[in-house]
């Protein structure tokens, strides 16, 4: 389980440039849990979850990820982190530009490697996510180099995917595909959640939230202003308009005005409004 209990973070602490950058949040996931987190940029997002593997300590409160626990107070602790981050895997935004080896099973291997497995077991891991997000055989001996944008951040998932870990938190991991990759990347975020792994995702695109997305955390401005479903987020008094609305979601609610009574709640994209709609009419 993973917890926040009155976080606060600090950049650069007595110097001019000191900034207040996230402030007393608090939220618990549970093992399991697919959650998304949203706000707009400079909301605190990317300093959120460079807490969840002891990249950034707290300023103030505490971090629980199952037993480890991150604060000032536990520096003894913060400084045995190499299984927390075995634990929780982390694809930040434009992670493919951290790609260096000459080929692309190396580049995925050197996790694995890292953390003490043999170079040939390294490699069969390597090749095996590599194929879970879609780079078959084809791509082991290619350069990180030669790939396009969205074949990066592929494999930069893929490099995550080989250490196996309990929590997957993605920032922006859809950013750079085109549709029908974000449909299967999603859909192994999807199947490896159902397989019992946290994931986490950070996003600002909020058709990818309406079309996948069960709860949601909203940030503003370095605090957590709201907690609940992806159907209150985006049918509850629309307190979130400060966000990028879907088309889809602003049909809906005219349509609700206009007094038809649909599943609002349960409809994702054209389609399914098209067969609500068909069934309402036939009533």
């Amino acid at each position: 389980m993973i917890s926040f209990e009155n976080v606060f973070y600090t950049y650069a602490i007595k110097t001019p440039y000191e900034c207040l950058a996230i402030k007393n949040i608090n939220f618990t996931i549970k093992d399991g849990e697919l959650v998304f987190i949203v706000g707009k940029t400079g909301s605190g997002k990317s300093t959120l979850i460079q807490h969840l593997n002891g990249l950034l300590i707290p300023s103030e409160g505490k971090v629980k990820v199952d037993n480890f626990v991150l604060s000032r107070k536990r520096k003894e602790a913060t400084k045995k982190i190499a299984p927390l981050r075995k634990k929780v895997g982390v694809v930040f935004q434009f992670s493919e530009n951290q790609l260096f080896e000459d080929t692309l099973e190396k580049d995925v291997a050197f996790g694995p490697m890292n953390f003490k497995v043999k170079k040939d077991d390294a490699l069969k891991i390597a090749h095996e996510a590599l194929k879970q997000v879609g780079l078959g055989e084809e791509y082991f001996k290619r350069s990180p180099f030669e790939l396009s944008g969205g074949e990066k951040r592929k494999a930069a998932i893929a490099g995550i995917l080989a250490l196996n870990p309990d929590v997957l938190v993605l920032d922006e991991p859809t950013s750079g595909l085109d549709m029908k990759s974000k449909k299967e990347v999603m859909k192994l975020f999807l199947e490896l959640n159902q397989q019992g792994k946290t994931v986490i995702i950070v996003t600002h695109d909020m058709n990818l939230l309406l079309e996948y997305g069960k709860r949601v955390i909203v940030m503003k401005d370095g605090e957590l202003i709201d907690d609940l479903t992806v159907g209150d987020f985006f049918y509850r008094d629309h307190k979130f308009d400060f966000l990028e609305v879907p088309e889809i979601v602003k049909m809906l609610r005219l349509l609700f005005e206009d007094g038809h009574k649909l599943p609002y709640r349960e409809i994702k994209d054209v389609d399914s409004l098209a067969s609500e709609l068909k069934k309402e009419s036939e009533k």
